[in-house]
């Protein structure tokens, strides 16, 4: 009994000097910020932090939908660091700010232009900032990109912004990149990183009779050694996805007689980039093996016609493509790094010299494989409509 007593009193003395979580902060007392985005403005760094009320991301799925547009908070600091921009963005909040579920960079064309390094320090010292997170560059103010585009009766947090993977399944054209991956290429001396470019378009979605506007990305931003290296809109991109293995979805229209006769989707893109000449005016050759898939049928066409068309539509915007980035110096299909991975020594003596940029002539060959591997659920035939009824 005694031992008992003894063990009871130890216990309970024990107990008293476990303080707890006395400092912890319940859920609601947090503004959770969900977006970044960087600006440079009469000397002065501008920050801006888009925060989401996460009770409309936990409430989707239990209640209806809800007709009206969840709001958007967004938080504005300036300094003449990215801290003291940070300190006086939180200097004015009435709830502490949590910095852990940032999900979104976006640079703006100023702060590209100026020097990306300034920025590296406190996003990559800072703990609670992911390596996960996307980057984009914007022409746009970044205060209206971070306002609310989503889909009515959704989040803010089911938009481009934040799930830019899942529109790209879909329509592979430029692909979007990751934190860890635009750090990793940033440094490497051969790379040109592309970030792509995301503005607001206001006339493709209506609700009820009203044009809503929406998040497209619309071009890309290229960055060779730190530097910025030009903007290109999309019609300038053409041969990009192509040039890209990740490419999981993209769309071609083969024509005859200037007239649409069927859709191909393209899948499984393998690219091959071989130097052929080495030195200070390196040359490469291209192999790019992908498959079709057959999506419309608008005439009577044969497969051969269709491998043939499409094989020459993708060489001539791969060669379209690297033609509109030598003329800006830029290497948008990376063939310096390539050079840099199989023949480093080759690539030193190219690099040696710094003014050297990829040439025209460059590209030296191009060799399209297409391969049609499927017709959806219908042969690949075409059905004998009524005259009057054909395209």
């Amino acid at each position: 009994m005694k031992r008992q007593l003894i063990a009871c009193l130890v216990l309970m003395l024990s107990v008293s000097f476990i303080s707890g979580c006395w400092d912890q902060k319940s859920i609601e007392d947090l503004n959770y910020l969900s977006a970044f985005g960087i600006d440079y403005q009469n000397n002065q760094y501008v920050l801006y932090a888009q925060s989401t009320d996460l009770s409309s991301v936990s409430k989707q799925k239990e209640t209806p939908p809800n007709t009206s547009k969840t709001p958007v908070i967004i938080s504005i600091g300036r300094g003449e660091t990215l801290q003291s921009a940070m300190d006086n963005m939180q200097k004015d909040a009435q709830i502490p700010l949590f910095f852990g579920f940032v999900s979104t960079l976006i640079y703006h064309e100023r702060m590209l232009q100026k020097d990306v390094i300034a920025t590296f320090d406190i996003l990559n010292r800072y703990g609670l900032l992911r390596y996960t997170k996307w980057v984009f560059g914007t022409r746009e103010p970044i205060s209206e990109v971070l306002s609310n585009h989503s889909v009515t009766g959704f989040s803010p947090l089911n938009s481009l912004l934040h799930q830019p993977q899942d529109v790209y399944k879909q329509r592979s054209f430029i692909e979007p990149i990751r934190y860890f991956t635009f750090i990793s290429r940033f440094w490497e001396p051969s790379n040109t990183v592309i970030i792509p470019n995301i503005s607001i378009y206001k006339y493709a979605w209506k609700e009820n009779e009203n044009f809503i506007s929406r998040l497209t990305i619309d071009g890309i931003h290229a960055v060779y050694r730190g530097k910025w290296n030009g903007f290109f809109p999309n019609n300038d991109l053409l041969g990009l996805r192509w040039m890209n293995p990740h490419t999981e979805f993209a769309g071609l229209i083969i024509e005859e007689d200037k007239k649409p006769k069927a859709t191909l989707r393209i899948q499984n893109v393998r690219v091959i980039v071989t130097p052929i000449k080495v030195g200070e005016n390196p040359r490469f050759r291209v192999d790019i093996h992908m498959n079709g898939f057959v999506r419309e049928l608008m005439g009577k066409i044969s497969a051969e016609y269709i491998k043939k068309d499409a094989q020459i539509q993708i060489e001539k915007q791969i060669k379209g493509t690297f033609l509109k980035g030598v003329a800006a110096g830029t290497d948008l299909y990376g063939f310096e790094e390539a050079l840099y991975k199989q023949d480093v020594n080759a690539w030193k003596q190219f690099a040696k010299n710094h003014n050297n940029k990829i040439k025209a002539d460059a590209l030296a060959e191009v060799n399209i494989h297409v391969r049609l591997s499927d017709s959806g659920k219908m042969k690949l035939n075409w059905y004998h409509y009524p005259e009057h009824l054909l395209p």
